[in-house]
């Protein structure tokens, strides 16, 4: 378990006795429940409480990518698709770049269950992608600043030696420079407009509607099954206007939803 690796992120801080024995209790459950396999109602009570404990440390600030894992694992397991697709968000959210909780989303969003083709079309979100998945950003500087330094150090060799070849090196650094750049900023911008709308998970099975209310007719036929994601558009009498992945609008009850 990736959990028992936060240990040492929690070792020295004030309050380390609690949050070391929600850790440690934490691991134990799902030790239980994976033992316990071969009686899946036990197993999936003891993930529960794996999760809730999981859940406990991520409230108390811990937020990191093995967390974040973790809870996924741990909701799933005990059959909660809806929660284990959160906890992925919500570890995307600071590690966009996460190899580990991209591939465990793409597994979740498998898992899914669309009632037809036409509602799984609509609402399957696209692969996490971008520059901004693919490296984090302490690599992103690193590697610009490489790119600043060779492009700086073959103008000095040009000067040195006003040969054609050391500034031909130097425009492709600072070719490839100002490609990293614009690629960053474009990834940047396209994630703060969708961060602009808060995400929530369909929770339980739920009908999408053309207006806030039982007597407007159905967006779709079929449910929503639980595990979409959808972008929060407003609130009206306790309904939710909601944006799917590929751009329907419509109502659902807002107690059919799990924000993040």
């Amino acid at each position: 378990m990736t959990g028992s690796l936060l240990l040492f992120a929690l070792i020295g801080l004030s309050d380390a006795k609690p949050n070391t024995a929600i850790l440690q209790e934490a691991e134990r459950c799902f030790a239980e429940g994976a033992a316990a396999r071969n009686d899946a109602s036990a197993a999936r009570g003891w993930f529960a409480r794996s999760a809730h404990e999981y859940d406990e440390l991520w409230q108390r600030g811990f937020h990191n990518p093995g967390l974040a894992l973790n809870r996924s694992r741990a909701h799933r397991l005990a059959g909660n698709l809806p929660a284990a697709i959160a906890a992925l968000r919500a570890g995307l959210a600071v590690a966009r770049f996460d190899r580990a909780l991209q591939v465990e989303l793409e597994d979740c969003r498998a898992a899914v269950e669309y009632p037809n083709e036409e509602l799984a079309i609509e609402c399957r979100p696209q692969a996490i992608s971008g520059i901004g998945s693919r490296m984090a950003p302490v690599e992103a500087y690193v590697f610009c600043g490489a790119l600043w330094l060779a492009a700086w150090l073959c103008l000095a060799r040009l000067a040195m030696t006003r040969r054609p070849a050391w500034l031909i090196a130097a425009a492709i650094a600072s070719v490839a420079l100002t490609a990293l750049g614009g690629l960053w900023f474009q990834d940047w911008r396209q994630q703060r407009q969708a961060n602009d709308r808060p995400l929530a998970i369909v929770e339980r099975d739920c009908t999408l509607r053309t207006g806030n209310g039982t007597a407007w007719p159905n967006r779709f036929a079929g449910r929503l099954p639980r595990g979409v994601e959808a972008r929060v558009l407003g609130h009206r009498g306790g309904w939710v206007q909601v944006e799917l992945a590929a751009g329907a609008v419509g109502w659902v009850p807002e107690s059919c939803l799990l924000p993040i």
